[in-house]
């Protein structure tokens, strides 16, 4: 049995890369040991309740992302014009984030003095030569100490679930060293005529997130996904590489030109990769990924004072919140709730606090309803309740992430015909996995002489 391509893993990333093999006519095989396909990306119709128990949403950009999901025949819904609202929480209750510079002036989230210190970042000394500067030591050396406590640590724990003295700037945030590099600061470079921002829209779809994954195993065809399934044995051949699996009392064996590793690090030990290059790849075994509960809360519109007129609401470490941040759900999509009720995503862990995730259930649900209280004026008792855990959530691009990287490209340069692909490779958010998956899919189509047909921005 033989293919152009094998793929491991099923997640979001693995689908991208098969989903757009298969629209380019590349013979295609992805194998998954989960019984089902999509990874984290899950959603869940719950008595009139559609809950995600992964990402929430996705922004699109004008990368080639939106036309390669409307190939696979999804119909993307956007969000409420109030999703440009955001909140941060600050001395116990939602404030609104400030947007741009006017913004930043006039906001109660800093000080005088904070924001004296932020309108002198033209003047801040600049990097430091060689090194990997931590998200931290970056803002405080820019903006000042308030900016990091009260702003970037609350967006840091929403996109990562990070923490901003590990996280490594050159790896998290490309675009803010890019920005220093380039102009000098920050503020410079907000305020030049460089090139257009990128069209931005946040969307999701009818039946939630799961939609996608849903698309793209469509989109392979029958016959192309094994799920549940070990791999026993996996090696180089003089032309490809050669796969051995079992499904229960069942086993087989492919070979393929090319192999595609779309699974976790944490997941590489378990499989029989070849000893030069698990050698290659045992520093990614101590790659952190902290865990994440995900608490979706319903209630009756009555019981929540808040106006919930957002996108939802951000919680900087300093609040000593239970909580990295809550999603306003029902303010965001449509048919997301029975009539006349809301929903509220709150997520739990992280770096931060990793250890609330030990609770059960019904801790988790009563700690996350008194936070509402408290922050939302919720009263009473929630009339829905769902819960999703993920032991190992998201992978965080710490300081030393570079060195990595650079034996990723090492190991497919070594060991032809090799791709890895995930949000451990170029950014943790959907839409860079997808558009990374899009990229390997098209270098192996050329290299079959089947040419993407797929419009692909760079990353």
């Amino acid at each position: 049995m033989d293919f152009e391509t094998i793929i491991i893993g099923a997640g979001p990333a693995g689908l991208g890369v098969a989903s757009a093999l298969s629209l380019n006519k590349v013979e295609t095989l992805v194998l998954e040991a989960a019984p089902r396909a999509g990874g984290s990306v899950v959603s869940y119709r719950q008595d009139g309740f559609l809950v995600e128990g992964g990402p929430n949403s996705l922004m699109l950009e004008n990368d080639g992302v939106e036309g390669f999901l409307k190939d696979i025949g999804l119909v993307p819904l956007e969000a409420s014009p109030v999703a440009k609202k955001r909140f941060l929480v600050c001395g116990g209750r939602p404030v609104a984030a400030p947007s741009g510079l006017i913004g930043a002036l006039t906001t109660p989230l800093l000080s005088l003095r904070g924001k004296l210190r932020f309108l002198g970042e033209p003047f801040a000394r600049s990097a430091p030569a060689g090194g990997d500067e931590s998200v931290g030591t970056f803002v405080r050396r820019r903006l000042g100490r308030e900016v990091a406590q009260r702003l970037v640590d609350a967006m840091v724990g929403g996109i990562y679930a990070g923490d901003i003295e590990r996280l490594s700037l050159r790896s998290a945030f490309p675009r803010l060293h890019e920005m220093e590099m380039r102009y000098g600061s920050l503020l410079r470079a907000g305020l030049s005529k460089g090139r257009a921002a990128p069209i931005r829209r946040l969307v999701n779809f009818a039946e939630g997130m799961a939609e996608i994954p849903n698309a793209m195993v469509c989109a392979l065809g029958a016959g192309r996904l094994q799920a549940s399934v070990r791999i026993t044995a996996l090696g180089k051949t003089p032309d490809g590489w050669k796969v051995s699996w079992e499904n229960g009392s069942s086993q087989a064996t492919a070979k393929a030109r090319f192999l595609v590793l779309a699974v976790p690090p944490w997941s590489w030990p378990t499989l029989p990769l070849p000893a030069m290059l698990q050698e290659l790849l045992l520093p990614w075994k101590a790659i952190e990924a902290p865990p994440i509960s995900i608490v979706s809360l319903g209630y009756k519109r009555e019981q929540v004072a808040h106006p919930l007129d957002g996108f939802g609401m951000l919680s900087p470490g300093i609040e000593g919140r239970k909580i990295l941040g809550t999603l306003f759900q029902s303010s965001l999509f449509s048919k997301r709730t029975p009539e006349g009720c809301v929903l509220l995503t709150s997520f739990v862990g992280g770096s931060r606090q990793a250890g609330l995730t030990q609770a059960n259930d019904e801790e988790q649900a009563e700690r996350i309803h008194g936070e509402m209280r408290e922050l939302l004026g919720a009263t009473g008792t929630p009339c829905f309740t769902h819960i999703c855990h993920w032991p190992r959530a998201i992978p965080q691009y710490n300081i030393g992430h570079e060195a990595l990287s650079i034996r990723l490209a090492t190991a497919e340069h070594r060991f032809v015909g090799l791709r890895f692909c995930g949000n451990y490779c170029a950014g943790i958010a959907l839409p860079k996995t997808i558009l990374h998956a899009l990229k390997v899919a098209s270098e192996i189509s050329a290299a079959f002489g089947k040419p993407s047909k797929l419009k692909i921005a760079n990353v």
